[in-house]
């Protein structure tokens, strides 16, 4: 049987209980009231209020000209921190590594910039002929597979039609080039982009795509999961509402 915060030593009865405050506070939201905080938390509201005061003397909460509390500053110098710790590239490229070894093709990430789909991150095939590029190359939104799935798909898993994923396309961009791409996902459910294989037709066909349909989906699975946005890549995965 677990132990509620009312049976555990005090000391961390009072940790759990200002974690709760803090977790309470959802993307989206500028500020809570004293009300809003105890409804989300079920805390009773004495203790919002005697927690909420060692939040504000640490910088974790700051009020507003309302009253209202809002995230404070330690909580921003703490995520830079955590961000510069976590940088995304750790995770990522032994993935698109993995996808070159496994296929002999070209692997990478691309995200949208603008009305431009940008390759951000990306390991080249091994075979002189192959897709080539570098990061920071910025591409169309044109049919290709990556800027479909770039086009489709929004935060949290959010999509506009089904599509069959990952999807393949030929001949988009290239005449000679193809692809297959699927979206993943971060943390707070926000799309990272598009994980893309591109090679040449006469090797990256539709049969031999079928053969790596698993392979990039268990890759945009996993790097979903390790960004923290595992359930907004299983959202995509199914039929939109």
């Amino acid at each position: 049987m677990n132990s509620g915060p009312e049976t555990l030593p005090p000391g961390r009865a009072s940790a759990e209980r200002i974690l709760t405050i803090l977790s309470c506070f959802e993307r989206g939201d500028e500020a809570l009231s004293l009300a809003e905080i105890t409804r989300r938390t079920e805390l009773v509201k004495s203790t919002v209020l005697r927690l909420s005061v060692a939040l504000l003397d640490s910088g974790f909460l700051v009020r507003d000209i309302h009253g209202d509390y809002r995230l404070g500053p330690e909580i921003a110098r703490l995520n830079l921190i955590y961000t510069e710790a976590m940088r995304m590239e750790h995770y990522i490229i032994p993935v698109l590594q993995s996808l070159v070894e496994h296929t002999g093709e070209t692997a990478s990430i691309y995200i949208r910039h603008g009305s431009y789909r940008l390759c951000q991150y990306r390991v080249n095939s091994p075979h002189q002929l192959g897709v080539h590029k570098q990061p920071g190359d910025v591409r169309p939104m044109d049919e290709a597979s990556s800027a479909i799935i770039l086009r489709n798909f929004g935060d949290n898993g959010e999509h506009k039609v089904a599509i069959k994923l990952p999807l393949f396309t030929e001949g988009a961009s290239d005449p000679y080039a193809a692809s297959m791409s699927i979206p993943v996902f971060q943390g707070g459910g926000a799309m990272l982009g598009a994980l893309v294989l591109a090679g040449p037709c006469n090797r990256l066909n539709a049969e031999r795509a079928e053969q790596y349909s698993d392979l990039m989906l268990s890759s945009a699975l996993s790097l979903s999961r390790q960004l923290g946005g595992e359930a907004a890549f299983l959202r995509a995965l199914q039929a939109p509402a």
